[in-house]
């Protein structure tokens, strides 16, 4: 055999050997595309969809933006804005009006836009509502409770929820851990390769397996697939208007908790509407105010920070804005003072243009705007 046909055979081997699976060899990044290659399964749409209003083309308002995308001062259309980005959906709505609405690349209202960690905040709405149904008595409870799985560990006698929402709980973030959350077949894979660096509630440091085991413990404590229960406590309760795809491993079932939730721009705008409301959603509490206020309130004790806590990215002071986060820059933006929601959704480009435009910038320059 031709020695050069043995090198990607090679690699293969020492990749599979060092516990990465196979197909983050060829993929690495992840894609938009990935969850059309993924084991998935379908959260049905309400049988009573809610729907924004919608401006009147006419009426909708121009907005311009401080942009610096190519390392140039501008002062441009948020038109012009998007168009330089590899944007492929993006969606304002205020008092519960549709006055923006944008998509690119092939996209339209009804096409699925993967969340990435967006999901992070589906998962910690659904802690809030398990916890209101008492299925979990609080935060505070011992993650060993739901997982004993984890006792091997020393630093687990103290980890609790908490530590797990606000990426508190000192687990290192290993390359190989997320490839096995990601693409490999088994998700306990990971979950066993799993090491802490510091005691719980010491430091903050963001890691995907924090909130897979979150969903872990979700399953355990209601008894249903993560899917599942945002099916029946969620996704119809808030009037979605389409269905929606969450991926699950191939080997367990086990849902991607923390990524890999697929939806359309207007039903993930409705989880920044239940929490613009405190929870309600037309006068049924969805998931409890308290809740709603731990997750976007600054924090920081027990090692979290003023900047991230209960899933959610806090914003400033001065615009009490919050946002759902996840990779190549998809967001669910919340202004309460300005009853503003944006939906911004984004396929991967170059890290240099990415980071000369700041999105959480160009959320408060169009909240200045309204």
């Amino acid at each position: 055999m031709n020695k050069s046909l043995l090198i990607p055979f090679a690699i293969i081997f020492i990749i599979s050997s060092c516990n990465f699976p196979v197909k983050s060899v060829y993929r690495a990044y992840p894609s938009n595309q990935d969850y059309k290659t993924f084991v998935n399964e379908v959260i049905e749409r309400s049988e009573a969809p809610f729907s924004f209003e919608e401006m009147p083309l006419e009426d909708r308002p121009d907005l311009f933006l401080n942009d610096e995308t190519n390392g140039v001062f501008l002062f441009n259309h948020l038109d012009k804005t998007l168009e330089e980005h590899n944007n492929t959906g993006f969606l304002i709505i205020q008092h519960d009006t549709i006055i923006y609405e944008r998509y690119e690349s092939g996209y339209d209202q009804d096409s699925y836009h993967p969340s990435f960690s967006v999901a992070k905040s589906f998962t910690s709405a659904l802690v809030g509502i398990a916890m209101d149904e008492g299925f979990i008595r609080d935060e505070h409870d011992l993650v060993l409770q739901y997982i004993p799985e984890l006792e091997k560990h020393p630093e687990s006698q103290t980890l609790t929820i908490k530590h797990l929402l606000n990426h508190t709980s000192g687990l290192k973030v290993k390359l190989q851990v997320d490839a096995n959350l990601y693409y490999g077949n088994d998700i306990w894979k990971g979950i066993n390769q799993i090491k802490f660096d510091y005691p719980p509630g010491t430091k903050q440091y963001y890691a995907n397996i924090n909130t897979q085991l979150l969903g872990i413990v979700l399953k355990r404590a209601t008894g249903e697939a993560n899917y599942q229960y945002l099916q029946e406590k969620l996704w119809k309760p808030i009037g979605m208007e389409s269905d929606a795809l969450w991926s699950v491993d191939k080997k367990n079932h086990l849902t991607k908790a923390y990524c890999c939730l697929s939806a359309t721009a207007r039903d993930y705008a409705k989880l920044g509407r239940l929490y613009l409301n405190m929870g309600d959603w037309n006068g049924q509490q969805i998931v409890s105010e308290d809740w709603v206020r731990k997750s976007t309130a600054r924090d920081t004790t027990d090692g979290s920070s003023y900047g991230y806590g209960y899933s959610w990215q806090i914003g400033l002071k001065e615009y009490g804005d919050y946002q759902a986060a996840g990779l190549n820059e998809q967001y669910i933006y919340v202004n309460p003072k300005k009853q503003l929601i944006i939906v911004a959704l984004n396929d991967r480009e170059k890290r240099i243009k990415y980071k000369n435009l700041n999105w959480h910038y160009v959320f408060r320059q169009i909240g200045d705007q309204l």
